[in-house]
């Protein structure tokens, strides 16, 4: 009998099984899970190719490629980013849902949120009608007819006619030739056009040397460095005027080009913005540079410089900027009568104008409207700068061109 039982045990075939965990651990799945999954591989494969052509403009030496390079990837995390929301539409639309059911569960309600939006943007509505008012002012003044501007006559928000009078009698005044202390318009532009230019192609210079030093050549000393330049940055500029007039007269360059040039050379504010966009550099690139056998100056030229590009942009709209915009140091300096007077020195010349001085082209004796004319052609180009250059601005101060720890 027990030989028998053993036998039939003996008898009993076995069978191997191929376990696939695989298999199993995708069945187990949930199908959202899975359209999660292919969602956030999609958006890394953007991010990756991203990254790849952002490389690669770092490395293109022409500026006109670069340009067509950054369109040309703009263009594709467009083109990109709509296609893979068109292609996890129903996915992207579960996420909304749950997300609004979870806020609806937290007590977030819609009616709660609009009251947040409509209060929110409320108080952005009425900041930007405090902040544009005097512009809008500025420019229908500038439009209004002498008739409407004397001291008798209610003020209005709109013209009642519509004219170019005060822009033609601030043109007329300027080129007058009876005027022994006045210049062409066109002159004041152009001066203060050469002068910031001038101003800020210098200032670009040291500001960049300056900042790679900072951060290239790492001393005990450079935390003191910086302690100075927080230090000068929050001295106003008025409290530095004495000494800047009596360097300039000792100098002789009262009257002088010079005088209106090489004050806004050393930029501290600058300086700190590019060794700040230096130090985001990684630092791989520099050990990188070196086993290629570069040196400090060509990793200097190849790769930092380009690679810190809109933050030089942004240091050279703000210093020049500021040049254009500088009338207390021109007005300090330079006489009335200097022929490199600047579009700031003409705006302060002709705050003081009264009707007595020339009746014959002004009919009324304060000649506001021919004033905020005067303003608006001198704030017109900042304005136009802002505006193109709005984009490169922001990048520059809030954005490193090269990500990674400066650290090693």
């Amino acid at each position: 009998m027990k030989n028998k039982n053993n036998l039939n045990v003996n008898s009993v075939e076995v069978v191997s099984i191929d376990f696939d965990p695989n298999i199993i651990e995708v069945e187990n799945k949930s199908k959202r899970t899975i359209q999660k999954e292919k969602y956030e591989n999609d958006l890394l494969n953007i991010e990756i190719k991203r990254n790849e052509k952002e490389q690669k403009i770092i490395i293109t030496r022409s500026w006109f490629k670069r340009l067509w390079m950054n369109l040309m990837l703009s263009c594709f995390l467009k083109v990109s980013i709509k296609k893979v929301k068109i292609n996890h539409f129903f996915y992207l639309r579960h996420v909304k849902r749950v997300k609004n059911k979870t806020l609806k569960m937290s007590g977030d309600v819609w009616y709660k949120r609009i009251w947040t939006n409509v209060s929110g943007y409320t108080f952005l509505f009425i900041m930007l009608i405090v902040m544009l008012f005097p512009f809008y002012w500025m420019i229908i003044t500038s439009f209004k007819d002498y008739s409407e501007i004397d001291s008798g006559v209610k003020e209005t928000l709109w013209p009642k006619h519509w004219t170019l009078t005060a822009y033609k009698d601030m043109f007329t005044y300027l080129d007058s030739n009876n005027q022994t202390k006045s210049i062409p318009f066109y002159r004041f532009f152009t001066n203060s056009l050469f002068i910031a230019l001038m101003s800020t192609g210098f200032s670009l210079i040291v500001s960049v040397i300056a900042g790679f030093a900072i951060y290239n050549w790492r001393t005990k000393f450079n935390y003191v460095f910086m302690i100075i330049m927080f230090s000068i940055m929050m001295v106003p500029g008025e409290a530095l005027i004495l000494g800047r007039y009596w360097i300039a007269v000792k100098m002789q360059w009262k009257n002088n080009l010079l005088a209106l040039v090489v004050p806004f050379i050393g930029n501290v504010f600058t300086i700190y913005l590019m060794s700040n966009a230096f130090y985001g550099l990684n630092r791989d690139l520099k050990r990188a540079a070196k086993i290629d056998g570069l040196s400090s100056f060509q990793y200097f030229v190849k790769i930092a410089l380009p690679a810190v590009s809109a933050t030089i942009l942004t240091s050279f709209i703000i210093s020049f900027i500021e040049s254009w915009n500088s009338v207390l140091w021109p007005i300090t300096i330079m006489d009335q009568d200097s022929n490199w007077r600047t579009i700031p020195m003409m705006l302060y010349a002709l705050m003081n104008l009264t009707g007595d001085v020339n009746p014959e082209i002004f009919k009324a004796q304060d000649p506001i409207n021919v004033k905020m004319a005067a303003s608006i052609m001198a704030i017109l180009p900042m304005i136009i700068v802002f505006i193109v250059f709005n984009k490169w601005i922001i990048n520059g101060l809030t954005k490193r061109d090269v990500g990674g720890s400066s650290k090693g």
